[in-house]
């Protein structure tokens, strides 16, 4: 019995198919141009001295209202408005020219060319496709999912469900890699494979009490998994 169920338990891996990938601390580290167009929009329309950018970095992946309150800025609904456009903005102007991608992402994204590949990120689409064609890493991926009005943003399932459903992947064949806490509960919520990397935006405690099927220390050890995975 027990290596029957074994056997059951690779036999589901083996039909990933798909493979969806947060941007922001997973496939690239984008803090320096965030953090640039943060603080400016912070200056601009909260006043006063900005956070840090380490202050900031702990917080990438959220909502920009979420992030400003958690890092003690109060705005009203008007001013929530002007500090997304002042954001936009300064990241537009930032060009991704201070992020690169993470050691290792364009080789590993090579080698899991027979996969269907996506982006889910809280980024608008926009914004995500600055940075995907500023680091030439737009041709590797089939979809990116962006935030939109009408979509609850990680950890809801929203996102991810709507990729799916752009790539025509049903949730038993995919699998959400991505750095923060909200990735891993918006995988498990959409009822797909997790896999949890450890370099990013995210701690690895706050990762690990999320319970994702998969820890890695490098995004290169993805393709070891998926091999591993296929025996």
């Amino acid at each position: 019995m027990r290596s029957h169920c074994w056997y059951f338990s690779i036999l589901l891996i083996m039909t990933t198919t798909t493979i969806l990938c947060d941007l922001d601390g997973t496939l690239v580290d984008s803090r320096r141009d965030i953090a640039v167009a943060f603080q400016h929009a912070w200056r601009t329309v909260v006043g006063g001295i900005p956070p840090s950018a380490a202050a900031i970095a702990q917080h990438i992946g959220k909502p920009l209202a979420e992030m400003v309150s958690e890092l003690g800025g109060m705005l009203s609904s008007s001013l929530v408005s002007n500090f997304l456009t002042a954001y936009r903005h300064m990241y537009s102007r930032q060009d991704a020219r201070l992020t690169q991608p993470y050691p290792g992402v364009i080789l590993t994204l090579q080698a899991l060319s027979t996969f269907t590949l996506g982006v889910v990120t809280t980024k608008e689409p926009g914004q995500a496709e600055i940075v995907l064609r500023r680091l030439a890493l737009i041709p590797f991926f089939q979809h990116v999912q962006g935030g939109s009005p009408d979509l609850r943003l990680k950890p809801a399932p929203d996102t991810i469900l709507a990729a799916l459903a752009a790539l025509h992947c049903a949730p038993p064949h995919a699998l959400m890699v991505g750095d923060t806490p909200a990735d891993v509960l918006a995988g498990k919520a959409a009822g797909i494979e997790t896999c949890a990397v450890t370099y990013g935006f995210g701690t690895r405690e706050a990762l690990l009490q999320c319970a994702p099927d998969h820890v890695i220390d490098r995004f290169g050890e993805l393709v070891d998994l998926v091999r591993e995975s296929r025996g």
